[in-house]
């Protein structure tokens, strides 16, 4: 499973008291149910779906370790990872025109 930098970091050096929100990567394989059910079990906060079975869970730093031993993911990066919205967002050239 991919874990990204940001989310290593804050599995090793949790924040006391600071949540993280994080986008949750299935498997082709797993149940978004249960994946969404054992995110919520180690504290996580399920705030949205998003396409093919991915999810968007909040959750205190201090429970990212939790979460990265959930069954049935493929990758854990922050919301951030995903936000890329404009050209200036980025250090690539994109094009988001087209």
């Amino acid at each position: 499973m991919y874990v990204s930098r940001a989310v290593r970091s804050i599995r090793e050096d949790p924040i006391e008291g600071a949540s993280v929100a994080l986008a949750l990567t299935t498997a082709d394989d797993a149940d978004p149910d249960a994946v969404a059910g054992a995110a919520e079990a180690v504290g996580g906060t399920v705030e949205r779906r998003l396409q093919f079975d991915d999810l968007v869970v909040s959750v205190p730093h201090e429970r990212v370790a939790d979460v990265c031993t959930i069954e049935g993911l493929d990758a854990v990066e922050t919301t951030d990872a995903i936000a890329i919205t404009t050209a200036d967002a980025t250090d690539e050239d994109v094009d988001l025109d087209g």
